[in-house]
């Protein structure tokens, strides 16, 4: 009985898919997978193509005020019959309001909406309760980002622990690492077209230490235009040949990869003849939210890579953070941020004993650099007399990728010392 019952269970788990949501400011794309699979796909428009840009624009019909978005949005409009915004992500980080005929509209308002929009264009068998793990990716996963984004769970009616945030750093980390050995033992070179000029990503690893440490270099040259207004293909090519030789000196690149629409053209002959030399070179345009994709199985079911090789990228917090506490006339480490966790993630709230002080040492330990630091978080009011002794209550979170928020709490200590209801907040920039 018991083996059956573990089979069921183990057969609905399997029965799981996880998703990535690629978004940037011109169009979306949706990646996903079953839980047990290695191999996500990527959503195509139209059915038996490779159409995966979902265009980020959103229209409201004149008549009925029905909503459109991508595609079907852009061909209503060139029929005239509707009120269309594009941009909206950028408008959205700006806080921009916009006007749709005589209606006026919050852009981020807007682009929640094209995101729900979007995922309902997903196969049927992702509904929300068989959807184990969401990773959403964009260029950068700033405050301002996290802000709208964290507002997706409540939206798209998935559980707030299932949906995470990446870079496209770490999303491009978490493709490589899925690919075979040839393709990743060294470094990697990613060139994005996207998003309508040159930006690129170098993947490192230092191998000399346990666990491997690895991390993404990021390049933006953004007056390397893809589209109508770029420059003669003999001058993109001799551009980007200087370009990528300078960044692939004195350097072994296992793979290089060329993604976007504006690879698609035959206008970097010289550059690819430079780059195939031993490297493996590939095309494409969904390397972003398949990445994301497997970063959410990874969140759904943990594999243990971290064993082998950790990623530390800008969003990623560089130090453990922790609080010096004594128990039984000893002083010990209670540490509440892991070097390593994503910014937006952090907050953890511990109790422990204070006596006869009003200070709380905080200890910073920079793992980068192999530096430590203290600080002392003052609980103002708090009472020190001979022999008291409280509960103190600490939340530790971040507030913005540089600022550590802490919240302190005083509990009192039973009967013998109530507690006196103080609350303390204090603010430290931290290093990066």
């Amino acid at each position: 009985m018991f083996e059956e019952i573990k089979d069921v269970f183990e057969k609905m788990n399997k029965d799981k898919y996880v998703i990535g949501f690629d978004l940037n400011n011109r169009f979306a794309q949706l990646s996903y997978c079953r839980i047990d699979s290695n191999d996500p796909e990527t959503m195509s428009t139209v059915a038996g193509e490779e159409e995966f840009n979902i265009p980020a624009v959103i229209l409201k019909k004149k008549t009925g005020g029905q909503w459109l978005i991508g595609k079907n949005a852009e061909d209503a409009f060139n029929e005239g019959e509707g009120y269309l915004i594009s941009g909206l992500l950028k408008k959205s980080l700006k806080g921009d309001n916009v006007r749709m005929g005589s209606e006026e509209y919050k852009a981020e308002d807007l682009l929640l909406l094209f995101i729900k929009r979007a995922f309902a264009m997903l196969p049927l068998m992702t509904t929300p309760e068989k959807i184990a793990s969401v990773v959403i990716t964009v260029n950068k996963a700033d405050s301002d980002m996290v802000k709208i984004l964290s507002k997706l769970p409540d939206l798209l009616k998935i559980g707030e622990e299932k949906v995470h945030f990446l870079s496209y750093e770490e999303s491009f980390f978490f493709y490589t690492l899925a690919q075979k050995t040839d393709l990743n033992n060294h470094q990697v070179l990613l060139c994005d077209s996207a998003e309508g000029y040159l930006n690129i990503y170098r993947l490192e690893k230092n191998t000399f230490v346990t666990p491997v440490i690895a991390g993404v270099d990021n390049y933006p040259y953004e007056d390397f235009r893809f589209g109508p207004d770029r420059e003669s293909a003999e001058e993109m090519d001799r551009r980007f040949l200087n370009i990528v030789t300078h960044l692939c000196e004195n350097r072994l690149f296992s793979a290089v990869y060329l993604i976007g629409s504006g690879f698609y053209d035959d206008w970097c002959e010289d550059s690819l003849k430079f780059l195939c030399k031993n490297r493996r070179v590939f095309k494409g345009n969904n390397l972003f939210s398949k990445g994301a994709a497997l970063a959410a199985k990874e969140y759904a079911a943990p594999s243990g890579y971290e064993k082998q090789i950790r990623f530390f990228g800008k969003d990623r917090i560089q130090a453990n953070v922790g609080v010096m506490i004594k128990e039984n006339d000893e002083t010990k480490e209670l540490l509440f941020v892991r070097a390593g966790e994503h910014w937006y993630e952090v907050g953890k709230t511990k109790e422990f004993l204070l006596r006869e002080t009003d200070t709380v040492p905080i200890y910073i330990e920079q793992i980068s650099k192999r530096t430590r630091m203290g600080a002392d978080l003052k609980l103002q009011g708090l009472s020190v007399k001979s022999g008291r002794m409280t509960r103190i209550s600490l939340t530790i979170k971040m507030k913005s990728e540089k600022t550590i928020l802490f919240v302190a709490k005083d509990l009192g200590f039973g009967e013998i010392y109530p507690s006196t209801g103080l609350e303390w907040t204090e603010e430290l920039e931290l290093e990066q």
